[in-house]
């Protein structure tokens, strides 16, 4: 767990040293700082760890988000996988969002707290900010592991939810962008993308993060 945390904490500062500057040019004078999110976890199954992922998301107040995730499957191995969204949210996922941030009284959240969002014996580390008017922020941190905290509050949750909600809209939006290196399996991508090879069969090539075709949830068909 130590060794996965340490190769993608140093595979992820040299994406995000050259990854998020590529798209630099998407945050401008209206791209006001809003939301951020940091989720770093492991996924077990039974007695076996099968999954691991670290993510970075960045939301701004004009609906652009971008986000860098590297994942790795641990039980059919192919390394790191890191993948890179970057997007427009809808006026009205931000619509939803804000009205999950003003119901959950945003700016008064703070401090841990502890839930079970995943399978048995699975870890994770979720930590949210926010940004208001002026200085005004605030942090809090979902997680499994460390010291014991307070049970997740309603409002706490709400947020994460809205945040995940917000991001799947814009990873089902066409126009948004998608690049990834190369993957072997599904679960070295984000949630709600999926390895492809974008050749076709029997065509080799290598296979990248895709979004999947929205009838099927599986590979698209490639020309």
């Amino acid at each position: 767990m130590t060794v996965l945390r340490r190769l993608s904490g140093a595979t992820l500062f040299l994406f995000v040293a050259g990854g998020l500057a590529a798209h630099a040019q998407q945050v401008g004078a209206k791209s006001l700082p809003w939301m951020k999110l940091h989720d770093v976890h492991t996924t077990a199954a039974g007695p076996a760890l099968v999954r691991f992922l670290d993510q970075d998301l960045f939301v701004a107040r004009d609906g652009t988000l971008i986000s860098l995730t590297v994942a790795a499957d641990l039980v059919n191995g192919g390394g790191f996988t890191t993948t890179e969204i970057a997007g427009t949210a809808s006026p009205e996922a931000l619509a939803a969002l804000g009205a999950a941030l003003f119901e959950s009284h945003i700016g008064r959240l703070g401090g841990s707290c502890t839930t079970e969002l995943m399978p048995l014996g699975s870890t994770f580390s979720i930590g949210i900010s926010w940004y208001g008017s002026g200085s005004r922020s605030s942090h809090f941190t979902i997680t499994n592991e460390g010291s014991l905290a307070g049970i997740c509050s309603q409002q706490q949750l709400a947020v994460l939810h809205a945040l995940e909600a917000l991001q799947a809209s814009v990873i089902a939006d066409p126009l948004s962008s998608i690049t990834s290196s190369p993957c072997a399996q599904d679960a070295q991508c984000p949630d709600g993308l999926v390895c492809c090879a974008p050749c076709g069969i029997p065509i080799p090539c290598s296979r990248s993060c895709f979004r999947p075709d929205p009838t099927t949830g599986k590979c698209p068909l490639f020309p």
